[in-house]
This record gives structure tokens, C-alpha cells and sequence, in this order.
């Protein structure tokens, strides 16, 4: 069997992808209007119904980057380094792109068939351990706790009351649970949650900066954004590493979006199928291997427009809210603290609580807190069902006996899998209360180790992508922005490296 070869077995067609078992092919790709039951794709329909993955990615993305990240790092170098921003979000809708087509093309998600690659023994581990190393640590739950303890104490919490933080992070957490155990599908709970946060917070900040902001702060956001390359000597290297890895979503590990295409029925995963939650959902055939079409003018007709569909909802939703949600809330930071502040690290929910208090009263203190709590809460939220829904895919399409043992309800292996990280995760809280590690420290070391995936993500792409047909292959236009991702990603993961060894390159 031969990569991109079409053959007869048991009367079924099969393509050879890589490593790994064969994809079925299907006579027919199904058009997106006979998935969503939808007469046509215009308008509203379009928006409310059909575009959504995107959603999900910014349901986390609207969280430390935009939240904690941008702000420090405007808090204290002020927006001439936002030319980052816009930079880092074209590249990721690019980078997004291209991953996600493929899945939408075999309805597998990218963790699963970037182990097609040789050798798939050392691919498997080698992606499950990068996903558990940056998606596994709970820091989102404490942010968010310090916001909710805010609510408790009147005021932001200290150093001194760690312990009693991270208890309020770790009951976060276990709502986070419950969300993902309820609802007839998973990614469409979450879509529900993730609209609503999306619009909310962006919508809130909007109003708040139009209503603060001072012309000079304008300008020096729009300096900020035309100074491609600058780069002040002497900034803190591990922040401005983690800036760079959420901003977007996060970095280079990006690729762990394309499960909520699948999910949401995008392509040929209407086809294969979706995880359905433990309360409300019911068992779901989901196939453990992924399927392709056959090459008539009618499928790649239908081809093309499912990759349509994918262009606008990275472009119109992702590219959009992601400039727009990273930029806003630094620059309300900007009109409200002096340039070099370092903002506090106990109260990252609520950074600026103290300064709208002063203004606007108890309402600017816990309107500002309030949407703190809930942007860090559902960026935990997200990646709770991230990190499981992922290492669920992996474990379903690459071992038969875990198939066996589940006994054909991918549930199991979800929830399963969600028992053990709740136990990881109190472990960590622990720790967190044992050493009085505070919430930022743990979310740049995730962000720093998703810019790590810069070095191999990008190969793993242009493997799978160079066996497929001609026609449906990554135009080559594509590739330069992704390599010059991949290649900032890496950048800044080494100057990371490198400056924790005491050595400074900037």
C-alpha cells in the first residue's frame, strides 16, 4: 500500500495516508447546507449557525494573553511592542488554516494525523507528552481565583493568603468539570459559553476603553503597531515569551483547535463523528480512523467550499476578535497605571480593580473584577476539555485495545481521563499552596512551552500535507507565513531558554 494509492478491500476503497490504518472512502463529501439543515449560507444563519470553531479557540485565547499577559507587558513598556500583535494573529489565522483544512478534508483532528508520520512509535508519545507539558497546569483556575477572592475579601488578596487563593482555584476547577460532563455534545456546550464570553468581554472592554482612553494613548498604539522589530534591551525575556505564546490562542500548539471542526461537524467529520458529554449525551459511534472522498468534480466543488467556510470563520472570527480582544484591554491598562508598573501577582484577575474603584466606585471595582473572573475561568474551562478532548482522540484512533476497553463509547476514555488530570491538578494545587507559587509563574510556563512546538509542528504539517493528492495540497503561498511562525516561535522560546541561564540576547 502506497501513500496517496486508492485500493479495493472487502469491496470498500481505502487511501493510504502515511502510517497508521487506511482511510475509508466515501462516495460523497456531504455539502455544508444537507449538515446544517440550512436552505442556504447567508447572513445571519451563516454567523449564528455554520462559522463557531473559532469561537471556541477565542473562548481561551480572551484570557492570559489578553487579560495578563498584554497588560504587564503595556503596564510596563507601554504598546510599542503591539506590532506583535497583529503580526502574531495574521500568522496564526494562516498557521490555523492550514491545519484545520486537513481536518475538515479527513474529519481527523491534527493529533492524530500528524502521528501519521514516521516513525508513529515515537510521534505518538512524543505529542502527548507536549500536550500534557503545556495544557495540564490548572494556572487558569488560579487567576481567575484571584478575581473571586476579590469578591470575598473586598479587596485584592496578597502573597500572605496563597493557601486560601488556591482553594477558591481548585472549586473553579471543579466547576470547569461539570460544565464538560453536561449537554448533549461537548464542543456545543462550550460554543454557547464561548460566544457569550467572547462578545461580552469584548463588547465591555470597547465601551470602557472609548470611555477612559486619552488621544495620547491612541497614538501610541497606532506607533506601536508600525514599529515592526522594535525590541526595548533589557525587557523581561520569560514574559515577553509568554506574551508572544497566548497571543492568538497559544502559539505554535494551535493545532490542538482543529478538534471543534470535526466536532462541529465541518467536512468529513460529519462522517466520523464527536465526543457527546457523560450527562445528557448518548453513545456515539465515533469512527477511530478518518475517511476520504472520491475525487469527482461534484466532491471538489464541495471541497472548496467546506475550505471557504474555514478561510471566513479564521478570518472573520478569529483574525477579528483576536487583534481587537488583545489589543482593548491594554490599552485600558495604559490610561490607568503609569508606564513601568509591574502589576500585582497576587491579583492578576483584578489588576486594575483598585484604579476603575477610584473612579467609578464599588461598581468600577467589581464590574472590572468581574469580567477578570469570568475571561480566566473560561480560558480553565477550555482547557480542561483541551487537553482531555485531545489525548481522547489520541488514544482512541492509535490503540485498539483502549477501543476494546472503552467498549466502543469514546466517553469512556474521556472521562476517564478527566478522573486522572483532576487528580494531577489537585497535586498541583497543593503545590501551589505547599510553595506559594503564584498563578503567573505557571501561565508563561505554559505559554513558553507552546512556542516550543515551533520546531516540529511545521514539518509534521508538510509531511501529511506532501501525501496528499495534488489538488487538494496546501497552495504554496501558505508556506512562508508558517515558517516564519514557526520560526518566531522558536525565537522566542530560545531567548526564554537562554535568559533563565542568565544569558541575554535582547
Amino acid at each position: 500500500m502506497v501513500d496517496g494509492v486508492i485500493m479495493a478491500k472487502e469491496s470498500k476503497e481505502y487511501f493510504r495516508l502515511g502510517e497508521g490504518p487506511a482511510l475509508e472512502v466515501v462516495e460523497k463529501l456531504p455539502t455544508p447546507e444537507e449538515v446544517f439543515k440550512v436552505p442556504k449560507l447567508s447572513g445571519w444563519k451563516l454567523f449564528a449557525t455554520i462559522l463557531g470553531p473559532s469561537f471556541m479557540a477565542l473562548g481561551g485565547a480572551l484570557g492570559s494573553g489578553e487579560w495578563i499577559m498584554g497588560p504587564s507587558v503595556a503596564a510596563r513598556y507601554g504598546l510599542y511592542l503591539f506590532w506583535l500583535v497583529w503580526v502574531g494573529v495574521v500568522l496564526q489565522t494562516i498557521y490555523n488554516i492550514a491545519f484545520a483544512r486537513i481536518t475538515v478534508l479527513i474529519g481527523e483532528p491534527a493529533l492524530v494525523y500528524m502521528a501519521r508520520s514516521k516513525p508513529r512509535w515515537f510521534w505518538i508519545p512524543f505529542l502527548a507528552f507536549v500536550l500534557f507539558a503545556a495544557a495540564a497546569w490548572p494556572g487558569w483556575a488560579s487567576g481567575a481565583a484571584t478575581a473571586l477572592a476579590v469578591f470575598i475579601l473586598g479587596r485584592l488578596p496578597t502573597a500572605a493568603e496563597a493557601g486560601f487563593v488556591t482553594l477558591l482555584g481548585a472549586i473553579l476547577f471543579i466547576i470547569c468539570v461539570l460544565v464538560v460532563s453536561v449537554g448533549g455534545k461537548i464542543a456545543s456546550t462550550l460554543e454557547a459559553v464561548f460566544r457569550f464570553k467572547v462578545l461580552f468581554v469584548t463588547f465591555a472592554v470597547f465601551v470602557i476603553s472609548l470611555m477612559i482612553s486619552k488621544p495620547a494613548i491612541w497614538g501610541e498604539l497606532a506607533v506601536g503597531f508600525a514599529s515592526i522589530g522594535y525590541m526595548p534591551r533589557g525587557i523581561d525575556v520569560y514574559l515577553l515569551g509568554g506574551w508572544w505564546g497566548y497571543i492568538g490562542w497559544a502559539s505554535a500548539i494551535n493545532y490542538l483547535l482543529t478538534n471543534y471542526y470535526r466536532d462541529k461537524g465541518y467536512g468529513m467529520g460529519h462522517l466520523v463523528g464527536y465526543i457527546p458529554a457523560m450527562i445528557g449525551g448518548k453513545k456515539i459511534a465515533l469512527s477511530a480512523v478518518g475517511k476520504m472522498f472520491k475525487f469527482t468534480p461534484e466532491n471538489l466543488a464541495t471541497w472548496k467550499r467546506w475550505e471557504r467556510l474555514v478561510i471566513w470563520d479564521q478570518w472573520l472570527i478569529y483574525a477579528t476578535f483576536g487583534i481587537v480582544g488583545m489589543t482593548l484591554p491594554s490599552v485600558m491598562v495604559r490610561n490607568v497605571v503609569p508606564l513601568g508598573t509591574t502589576l500585582p501577582a497576587w491579583g492578576i484577575a483584578a489588576h486594575t480593580a483598585n484604579q476603575f474603584g477610584a473612579m467609578w466606585g464599588p461598581f468600577g471595582f467589581y464590574f472590572i473584577t468581574f469580567i477578570g473572573l469570568i475571561t480566566l475561568w473560561g480560558t480553565q474551562l477550555q482547557w480542561v476539555d483541551m487537553l482531555t478532548r485531545n489525548m481522547t482522540d489520541l488514544l482512541w484512533s492509535t490503540s485498539e485495545r483502549v477501543r476494546k476497553w472503552a467498549k466502543g463509547d469514546v466517553r469512556r476514555i474521556y472521562y476517564s481521563f478527566l478522573v486522572v488530570y483532576v487528580a494531577f491538578a489537585i497535586w498541583v494545587f497543593g503545590t501551589f499552596i505547599a510553595t506559594g507559587t503564584a498563578p503567573l509563574i505557571i501561565l508563561l510556563l505554559s505559554a513558553n512551552i507552546a512556542n516550543f512546538a515551533g520546531f516540529f509542528a511545521w514539518y509534521l504539517l508538510w509531511d501529511i500535507d506532501r501525501k496528499l493528492p495534488k489538488e487538494l495540497r496546501l497552495r504554496w503561498y501558505y508556506w512562508p507565513p508558517i515558517l516564519l511562525f514557526c520560526a518566531m516561535c522558536c525565537f522566542f522560546f530560545i531567548v526564554m531558554v537562554l535568559g533563565q541561564l542568565g544569558i541575554r540576547i535582547l
